[in-house]
């Protein structure tokens, strides 16, 4: 009996998921083969989530910032014909819908400037995959709801009190604005938009009831070559504070860049981090606020930062960052690295105390993949396959030792294995 893709479990959902992004990238126009790996997990080809996902678009720069492309229904209506499958007039086309574990967003709204709390920032983020998923169905939504036990689940807070807290976020966000530029009449103009038309607390169901503004919706829907925008896992920055959660946006922009740098006015950044009245001494604003938001990101994601300042004459105008991606890094230097140097595979580690052969089988199994996925972009290339896992999470667990302390490595060891990709 086939399986819609909610109804594996995590692990095999997440491979699926990734086989797709790999696929996408070698062989993007290849339904037939896409179709057979999804017969092989045994799903439904009418699922909706699948079909989402079998829908291919152009290769991708492995970049986080990406750019969706229309498939023909006719040619996707003649690959599932093979099958016995779906069929849908020709005329139609289906657009690539970014799946629920994504944050997706136009550069424009990601740039935008705004002073949104922590909670209220966090609430529009857990609205992003609702409004794509809803919009998706009837292009004419413009009411969400957000429930309190999803926002609790999603960012791990136990309190009990969010319930009062969501009705104070539902006040609070009626009266915040964001700002960003846009050509009119040959010149960049400066506009306003309300992020919630309404919001009212359903106290009944523990939720808000929300209404979302056509440009916040087209902002969090319309992702093409005229649009462009950036999606990460929103389970990266689940535990994030304010300050770190607006850096790692604007860093995730241009992560795909070759030459990973980037530089912002110190204007901007005051404004954008909400701290044009505060800590005025550019010492301080760099201490408690670009500092803190650096420790907190290479805290929780696999991000690394470094800065240095640019001056205007005598004053400092810019900050410029360089970036990377400690985990696509930790694989290539995996990789380069000269077989006949490397140490005996059958001796412990010296800062792990197991031997390569063990680590490939903690790494590999269910428990570690479903605790440290999160860790690794879907675009990143040890998701190609089981193997490329193995040695980069290997690499990276004798490099890097403390950050994978969820549990004991001998829980691991012990635990059963992952299916293979």
């Amino acid at each position: 009996m086939s399986k819609k893709l909610i109804e594996l479990d995590r692990n095999d959902r997440l491979y699926f998921e990734a086989l797709m992004e790999f696929m996408n990238e070698t062989w993007q126009d290849d339904l037939r083969k896409r179709l057979k790996v999804a017969q092989k997990f045994g799903l439904d080809l009418t699922d909706e989530d699948v079909l989402q996902l079998l829908a291919p678009t152009a290769p991708s720069d492995r970049s986080l910032t990406n750019n969706s492309v229309d498939l023909p229904v006719s040619e996707k209506q003649s690959a599932l014909a093979d099958n016995g499958s779906v069929s849908a007039a020709p005329s139609q086309t289906v657009t690539k819908i970014y799946g629920e574990k994504w944050h997706v967003i136009q550069n424009r709204l990601l740039n935008a400037i705004s002073d949104l709390s922590l909670n209220e920032r966090r609430l529009i983020m857990l609205l992003s995959p609702i409004v794509r998923k809803q919009v998706s169905n009837n292009p004419h939504s413009r009411v969400f709801n957000a429930y309190v036990s999803d926002f609790t689940k999603e960012y791990g807070i136990r309190s009990k009190k969010y319930y009062g807290e969501f009705e104070k976020i539902a006040d609070s966000i009626l009266e915040k604005v964001f700002y960003f530029w846009e050509d009119y009449k040959n010149s960049k103009v400066k506009v306003g938009v309300n992020w919630v038309s309404e919001c009212r607390y359903l106290q009944a169901e523990g939720a808000l009831e929300i209404k979302l503004d056509d440009r916040v919706i087209e902002m969090l829907t319309l992702f093409d070559e005229n649009n462009s925008f950036t999606k990460f896992q929103r389970q990266m920055i689940v535990n994030l504070g304010g300050y770190g959660l607006i850096l790692f946006e604007l860093i995730a922009s241009c992560m795909h860049q070759q030459h990973k740098q980037k530089a912002y006015t110190i204007e901007y950044l005051r404004e954008k981090l909400s701290c044009v009245d505060r800590y005025l001494v550019l010492a301080d604003f760099k201490r408690y606020v670009i500092d803190k938001a650096i420790d907190d990101i290479e805290a929780n994601t696999p991000y690394r930062i470094s800065y240095t300042q640019k001056k205007k004459g005598r004053v400092i105008s810019e900050i410029v960052f360089s970036f990377e991606d400690a985990s696509e890094k930790a694989l290539k230097d995996a990789k380069s690295k000269n077989k006949g140097l490397e140490r005996d595979p059958n001796t412990a580690d010296m800062f792990t105390n197991y031997t390569d052969k063990q680590l490939a089988r903690a790494v590999h199994s269910k428990k570690f993949m479903a605790d440290y996925n999160g860790l690794v972009s879907a675009q990143n290339s040890a998701n190609q396959s089981s193997g490329a896992w193995i040695s980069h999470m290997v690499e990276w667990v004798k490099k890097d030792p403390k950050r994978f302390t969820k549990r004991p490595m001998q829980e691991y060891l012990d635990d059963e294995q992952a299916p293979r990709f």
